[in-house]
Formats: structure tokens, sequence, C-alpha cells
């Protein structure tokens, strides 16, 4: 199948879904791989507005291959950080074996390439919410949100993170907040992520879970499962964000064409974006 998603009746293009985002250039400016696991990209992007782009937890959809005719190939990446003085930006691949569109454009990037982007679109923050703490489970995906969150976390606020990687340069590269307790769940080498159920869990043996907040991202169906279980507890939905990165054994195109038809589908109910953001197809 082709890793091309096409919109015949451009929705994407309306209001409702673009909101503020904008389609810009972005030129790399320096590839490093600070941990095993992981390749970061410096890019440049002309104009950026601080104001825009400093918000925590930030997400773009970069263009990785443009065939000769249709849409491009496009992938979802978070902002780890940005530098208003530079204007520049840094994001983070996780690495993977597989021959992917994004794994073959990270390969082949050079310093002066450029590649077009949609966004930012700013993704959930923790609820942080008064006299409760705050609770994070994450995945290699979403290390860099973690490490935009905990950047702007709010001063004197508790918590706990949980991570699932395997990878444990990746976890200690992470900012340290006092008063966040940090978990690693380190994996084995043998273990492939997502599938061992390690942050679902970590969350089912959460103390007090009323008295927390709860933020979580990684792979779609574990995190369906962690949902339901704070649902289940009766937990306030403004204290529950949860967020599925990636679904093994499906690609990212194939995840695309689904949200596509979802966000269609409630289009023609009168719905709008929003109104997506606590269904199914969210997570």
């Amino acid at each position: 199948m082709t890793e091309q998603v096409e919109d015949p009746n451009g929705v994407l293009a309306q209001d409702d879904h673009m909101r503020d985002m904008d389609r810009v250039r972005m030129e790399v400016r320096g590839i490093a791989r600070p941990t095993p696991s992981v390749m970061r990209v410096t890019g440049r992007i002309p104009g950026a507005d601080p104001v825009q782009w400093r918000v925590p937890n930030l997400a773009v959809r970069i263009e990785v291959e443009t065939p000769a005719t249709g849409r491009p190939v496009s992938r979802i990446y978070t902002i780890r950080s940005f530098d208003a003085g530079a204007g520049t930006v840094e994001i983070d691949f996780v690495l993977h074996e597989d021959d992917s569109p994004a794994m073959r454009w990270l390969h082949a990037a050079q310093p002066g390439d450029t590649v077009w982007l949609t966004g930012p679109r700013p993704h959930f923050v923790p609820p942080f919410s008064p006299g409760k703490r705050a609770a994070l489970f994450a995945d290699d995906t979403a290390i860099p949100a973690v490490h935009a969150i905990l950047e702007a976390w709010p001063e004197g606020v508790p918590g706990a993170i949980w991570i699932d990687s395997g990878d444990r340069a990746a976890m200690e590269a992470l900012p340290r907040v006092a008063g966040v307790d940090r978990h690693l769940m380190l994996r084995d080498p043998g273990c492939a992520a997502g599938t061992a159920d390690r942050l679902f869990a970590a969350a089912t043996a959460l103390d007090a879970p009323l008295d927390w907040t709860i933020w979580a991202a990684g792979e779609r169906d574990e995190m369906r499962r962690l949902r339901a279980h704070f649902r289940a507890l009766n937990l306030p939905r403004e204290a529950l964000q949860v967020l599925g990165y990636w679904k093994r054994g499906t690609s990212s195109s194939e995840l695309d064409r689904r949200r596509l038809a979802s966000y269609e589908a409630a289009l023609a109910k009168g719905l709008r974006m929003e109104d997506m953001i606590d269904s199914d197809e969210a997570v």
C-alpha cells in the first residue's frame, strides 16, 4: 500500500483543521545522535513567532517524501525545544530499523537541506490541578514531549514520570524538576516497544489515583487500556489526557487514513476538531 494519504475533499486545508498552523520551510542546521536510540535534528524556521513556538508540547508534520504526484508523505514529530534568539527548533527522531519514509529522510538529511513542515499545533500538556500530583506515563516516542513539559513544569507542583524505554541515556537527558520523581522501566534488548504493557502496569499500580492528574502517551492499544482504567475509577475527564502516538503493526500512513476518515465523519455530523479530542480515534 502506498504511504501517501490523499485528501480528496480538501478537509485538511480547511480552517477548522489548520487553525493557526502554517506550512513553512525549515532549514536543517545540524544533525546529532545524543543517545543510542535518538537522532536530533536542529532546524531554523525563518520568522518563527516566539509566542507561538515556545508553547510546551508542540507538534509539527514534516513532509519526509515528495512523490511526483499527489500529497507529500508526512510524519508528526514533537518539538523538543525552541531557541527564540536563533529561531531554531530541536526535533528528536526515535531510530527504527525498518525502511520507513521518515528513516530514509533522516539518514539522507544534511545541514543546508530544507524541508516543508506544517505547524505548530499545541498538543496536550498535563492537566495540572491545585492540590493534586501530576503523573506522566510515556514510551520512547513521547520522550521529546516529556522533555518540553518538564522544561515548563509549574514551580512547586509535585509529580512523577514513568518512562518505558530501551535507552537509559534518553531518560537521563530529561530535565530534573524538584518534587518530580523519576521511574525508568528499562526494556531488555529483546523486548520490543509496545509489547510489555509496562506503562499500563505502572498506571494501574498508582496509589490513590483520584489524587492525581494523568498525562500519558505511547502505543495506541496500551493507551486505550490505560484511559479505560482511569475512566472506570471515575477520574474526572479534565484530569485525564491520553494520546496514542503510534500503533504496533500499523504504519503511520494507515493511522492517518483512519484519523482522516473519522474527522470527515465528524464534520458531516456538524462537529469540529475539538469534539474529537476525547474520542477513541484521538487515542
